[in-house]
């Protein structure tokens, strides 16, 4: 049996930054995803909050792209949107605080293309 663990999801990006270390750069960031609700007579009401993430991005590639998308925001708070396919990775946190130990989930970025 074959494990899958590749998903798409689109939404709005933030806070993207930039690491540097012994074993290259990465990026990391915030995926926002957010939907209209509706009246009853079905027009837009307002934006409502349907789910946010952290994203990593770890090939060079898809860092520009994310280093890319982050400078396009011209002083806006989120990116255009966008659609990233990547998959889920648990990871955790390396600082010295037992309870900051639990597992954290993130989606790794693979590819990013522009709505």
């Amino acid at each position: 049996m074959e494990i899958k663990n590749e998903y798409t999801v689109t939404g709005t990006l933030k806070n993207i930054r930039t690491f540097t270390g012994s074993k290259g750069t990465l990026a990391t960031g915030w995926l926002d995803q957010r939907t209209y609700s509706r009246l009853p007579d079905g027009t837009a009401d307002r934006a409502v909050y349907v789910v946010g993430m952290n994203i990593v991005a770890l090939d060079d590639y898809t860092v520009g792209d994310l280093v890319d998308l982050d400078k396009g925001r011209q002083g806006n708070e989120h990116t255009q949107q966008v659609t990233l396919k990547g998959r889920m990775i648990t990871r955790f946190d390396r600082r010295d605080i037992p309870e900051k130990r639990a597992p954290q989930l993130q989606f790794e970025v693979f590819e990013v293309s522009v709505n």
